[in-house]
């Protein structure tokens, strides 16, 4: 019998594109036909027509101020949960870097970056004594993300613990909104795709840090007992970066 070669896929690039020379002035690193391969837990995928790396919020909101109106933005988080097409994406896609993934904690508060991984965030509060947000460990993604989803997992989800988010507007508008302006539902959020979150203001409760430490750790190996294939499994809220789509977080 003669074995059937199943052709590689076709990546397409935008080599011959000049979006690169329209970017607004940044303090940030911008990088042209961007592979995106090596930026997705899946290995796979199209280039970005323009990656864009902000060198904090403040160049994140100037950017988008004076970003033109008809150039798509795709904002990219942790991407665990995300496929890329072979056609790339066209637009600037956005990377929020190590200034987005800052957390503090605060009696039983934490106010963490959105590009901040929720699992870091659970550790955090857990050395610090804050119950509640055991559940994040759970989760592989960031807080932006989870914020976009509402993600949840082992019976909480995002909506239980969020005081209050920062969000950047497609204008470069920096909004804080409260837990009831947020919109949120099962595995969605109201707030508008080209909205990029910044931060968020996350509620806990004094713990023993013995205790929640348990308490994760019982987590994580239910999670692993329900993964198959650990390093290329998707969370329940996967989706696809089309070659013509903006998002948010």
């Amino acid at each position: 019998m003669t074995a059937r070669l199943r052709a590689a896929p076709v990546v397409h690039t935008f080599d011959e594109s000049d979006l690169i020379d329209r970017m607004p002035p940044t303090r940030g690193r911008l990088e042209a036909n961007a592979p995106l391969m090596d930026q997705t837990w899946f290995r796979v995928g199209g280039p970005a027509e323009v990656l864009y790396r902000p060198y904090d919020a403040q160049d994140l909101s100037i950017f988008l101020a004076n970003l033109d109106d008809d150039i798509p933005v795709t904002i990219l988080g942790l991407a665990s949960n995300t496929l890329v097409r072979d056609g790339g994406v066209p637009g600037v896609v956005i990377k929020l870097g190590p200034q987005f993934a800052f957390i503090n904690t605060d009696g039983g508060m934490v106010r963490a970056g959105a590009g901040a991984v929720d699992l870091n965030v659970a550790r955090a509060a857990q050395v610090a004594g804050i119950a509640g947000l055991e559940f994040l460990c759970g989760i592989p993604g960031t807080i932006g993300g989870g914020l976009r989803m509402n993600a949840g997992a082992y019976g909480r989800e995002f909506r239980d613990i969020v005081v209050e988010a920062e969000v950047l507007d497609r204008d470069g508008n920096i909004r804080c909104l409260k837990r009831d302006q947020l919109g949120f539902g099962y595995r969605h959020c109201g707030v508008p795709e080209g909205h990029i979150f910044i931060s968020a203001l996350l509620q806990g409760e004094s713990g023993d840090p013995a205790i929640i430490d348990t308490r994760m750790k019982g987590i994580q190996a239910q999670r692993n007992r329900s993964r198959k294939r650990p390093e290329v499994r998707p969370s329940p809220t996967r989706k696809t970066i089309p070659s013509n789509a903006s998002h948010g977080n």
